[in-house]
């Protein structure tokens, strides 16, 4: 069967993506962001992922059994009604037109239940037959936290918390009360480690049971009108109430031109970094949450193997924590945990409901778009960028990280999701410590307190973190070894932590072996990685 999930829908969407999915295995994935290069690809449909995905198959629409999309549109609309259209056809007019996107037929047209998107994500491409399911995000449809249940290749929903006590929203009404603005769950997950946490219930708006959360400042039943989702009000209730409770005033923030940039950037009143204690308060407050319901959802389901999706999924902080829980004993958190990856877990969902055995995830998301030496060539000799090309890359680059230097690595297909896993990655060596400041500052133009990660060969995990676990993913933190501390301290933490990549040669060998070239050099074979890309930017896609 031949799926193509797409996440996106013109004027009312972000984070558009598509996904190709032939009897069972992902065949490509990319973000529309890669293409447009606007950040989260807000309100766009994902029109050029898509002819990517089908181009990477051979395929056209005419071949497409599927279109998943990972909403139930129709639902969401007609619940708060507004206008949907008055057939399948017009929705895939739409989204896909006929102009870009030339058939004789169409294919039929699915709108998944965003949460079971998004557990199908986790589940089908887990490798587990078996497992306690957790969702958290923003919201879906009309929920925003699912507690479910997957056996035998069927998800089960247990229970779910409505979108006026969604968890990612109270985070980001803190995120936006910091100054870092309300899409900036990262910032704040880096910033928190610096703080230290204060009264975890917000003046009384939380409250924390052994198995579960209640939130007092937000009517459970709130409801927009007009709107496709509860985010404005709700954050709305959560800032009213965060400067009734909180001792600092809200880092009030402005846009304004710069020229050095180009664009519009915001200004604060005050610097975030003063606000570390309410971000450390907001991160404590998260993850007691959490794990209260993954003690209720595995209490309640029976299982010991749990396994997250959603938005909240991307926080490494809250997930080592998960995986260091005493009832959890196997944990996989999908690495495209936001709405990108409903585009593959809509179309996994579809193949799996159609009786197709689906490929799990092997260490690897990197079904995006690939470039040939001769491609490459092109764009930098029109560019008039002088350039080498040396006999071992990996050597050579090794030499260039070994000087001090920074590279940006481009190689292979690009990566689905924020994290750059070695694709398209900028690397260097992760000793001194001074080296954090200098990729923070003068190369990425972004806080200096912003943490980065390392990428280590898995065989010198358990010398460097004290686990043999493979983490390939880069969203698990775990505490580094003292070994770990003195070899790489410009991607440890202040509170002793790291998020770690483990790379293994077989996945991935070019990464691996100039991983293992750096530690020729230095004697450990790890590396800083971040994402190739600067301040306010999608991690870059193509040789341009």
């Amino acid at each position: 069967m031949r799926v193509l999930g797409v996440n996106g829908w013109p004027g009312a969407s972000h984070d558009g993506a598509a996904c190709l999915v032939v009897d069972g295995e992902v065949v490509a994935l990319v973000e529309e962001e890669r293409f447009t290069r606007n950040k989260h690809a807000y309100g766009e449909a994902p029109l050029n992922a898509a002819a990517h995905c089908l181009a990477e198959g051979g395929f056209t629409l005419d071949d497409i059994d599927v279109v998943a999309h990972g909403w139930d549109l129709p639902k969401l609309f007609g619940d708060r009604g507004l206008n949907w259209f008055a057939d399948d056809a017009a929705a895939l007019e739409h989204l896909l037109p006929k102009a870009l996107f030339p058939r004789s037929r169409d294919p039929r047209l699915t709108f998944v239940n965003h949460h079971i998107a998004h557990a199908a994500s986790a589940y089908h491409l887990s490798g587990r037959d078996r497992g306690a399911i957790l969702v958290l995000d923003g919201q879906g449809e009309d929920v925003s936290t699912t507690l479910a249940v997957g056996i035998d290749g069927e998800i089960k929903t247990l229970r779910s918390h409505t979108p006026g006590w969604s968890l990612g929203y109270f985070y980001a009404a803190v995120c936006e009360y910091a100054g870092l603005g309300a899409d900036a769950a990262g910032k704040m997950m880096g910033l928190a480690s610096y703080g230290t946490p204060q009264d975890l219930t917000f003046g009384g708006a939380l409250d924390f049971t052994d198995e579960d959360f209640t939130v007092g400042v937000v009517p459970p039943d709130l409801r927009s009108t007009g709107s496709t989702d509860e985010e404005t009000a709700t954050i709305r209730h959560w800032l009213r109430h965060l400067e009734k409770a909180l001792p600092d005033a809200p880092n009030r923030s402005v846009r304004r031109f710069d020229p050095r940039v180009g664009r519009y950037t915001k200004v604060t009143d005050r610097d975030p970094f003063e606000y570390r204690d309410i971000a450390a308060t907001a991160q404590a407050a998260l993850e007691r949450a959490v794990m209260a319901l993954v003690r209720g959802l595995l209490r309640e389901s029976g299982e010991t193997t749990l396994l997250v999706a959603g938005g909240v999924g991307f926080n490494a902080t809250l997930n080592g924590k998960l995986m260091r829980m005493p009832e959890v004993q196997d944990l996989f958190v999908q690495p495209l945990a936001g709405d990108q990856g409903v585009s593959l877990g809509a179309a996994v969902w579809c193949a799996a409901q159609e009786g197709d055995r689906i490929r799990p995830m092997e260490g690897s998301v990197a079904w995006g778009p690939q470039w040939d030496a001769d491609a490459i060539r092109r764009v930098l000799e029109a560019s008039g960028t002088a350039y080498t090309e040396p006999a071992d890359i990996a050597a050579a680059t090794a030499d260039v990280l070994a000087a001090g230097g920074v590279a940006g690595w481009f190689q292979g297909r690009a990566e689905g999701g924020p994290r750059a896993l070695g694709h398209r990655s900028m690397v260097a060596v992760p000793n001194p410590e001074g080296t954090r400041d200098r990729v923070n500052v003068r190369i990425k133009d972004r806080e200096a307190w912003r943490p980065f990660a390392p990428s280590m060969q898995e065989e010198a995990a358990e010398a460097l973190i004290g686990t043999t676990t493979p983490l390939p993913y880069m969203i698990v933190t775990t505490p580094v070894t003292e070994a770990g501390a003195a070899v790489m301290p410009a991607v440890v933490h202040s509170d002793r932590t790291t998020r770690p990549q483990t790379v293994s040669a077989e996945v991935d060998p070019l990464y691996h072996r100039l991983i293992g070239e750096v530690g020729g050099h230095t004697g450990t074979p790890v590396v800083l990685n971040t994402s190739f890309n600067g301040r306010d930017e999608p991690v870059v896609c193509n040789p341009r």
